[in-house]
C-alpha cells in the first residue's frame, strides 16, 4: 500500500480498516496466521509544515503454545507517531524519493514482527498430557532431575549448608 506523499499538503490522508497480511510475510516464523489486523493512520502536516504520521494497529497472532503446542490466540497492540522527513529513520528505509510514496505495508510489517512474542503460554499446570510425544515435563520436586554424576557434589552442598 504505497502513498503519495505529494497530497499531503492539499488535506490530511487517513485509513481506518482491516488490512491482510500476506502469508509470505510470516511462513518462516513461528507465526501460523496474523488475523483481525485492523489499521488506523493518519498523515498530516503539523505547523512546521512537516509530514506527520500517526498509527494505531490491533490484531491477533495465532501460535503454538508454548508447553502444550495447541493453537492460541496472542492479541497485540502499537501505536507511534512519526515525522516523516529526509533525515527521519523511517524515511530512508521505506520513502521512496524519485516517487515519493511512502510504502506503509513495510512500516506496518515491521511493527507486527516487533509485536510477535518469544514464546507463550496459556497453560497454567505443569501437568503432562496424555499425547506428549515421549516427553514430560520436569520440576524441582522431581528426584529424577538430579545426574547421578552429580549426586557427590550435592552430598557436598548438603554439607555445606548443615
Amino acid at each position: 500500500m504505497d502513498l503519495d506523499l505529494t497530497k499531503v499538503p492539499i488535506r490530511a490522508m487517513n485509513y481506518d480498516g482491516e488490512v491482510l497480511i500476506p502469508k509470505n510475510y510470516y511462513e518462516n516464523m513461528d507465526i501460523l496466521d496474523i488475523q483481525n489486523v485492523h489499521v488506523n493512520f493518519e498523515i498530516y502536516k503539523n505547523m512546521d509544515q512537516d509530514n506527520i504520521m500517526h498509527l494505531v494497529c490491533t490484531g491477533k497472532f495465532l501460535l503454538q503454545d508454548a508447553r502444550d503446542l495447541k493453537p492460541v490466540f496472542y492479541p497485540f497492540q502499537f501505536e507511534f507517531e512519526e515525522k516523516i522527513d529526509e533525515e527521519s529513520e523511517m524515511c530512508g528505509r521505506f520513502l521512496e524519493n524519485c516517487q515519493n510514496t511512502l510504502d506503509i505495508m513495510a512500516i506496518l510489517w515491521e511493527n507486527i514482527v516487533l509485536e510477535n512474542p518469544i514464546s507463550y503460554t496459556e497453560c497454567d499446570s505443569l501437568e503432562n498430557p496424555k499425547d506428549n510425544a515421549g516427553w514430560r515435563v520436569v520440576g524441582e520436586e522431581d528426584d529424577e532431575s538430579i545426574d547421578p554424576r552429580l549426586a557427590p557434589l550435592m552430598e557436598l552442598l548438603d554439607k555445606k549448608k548443615e
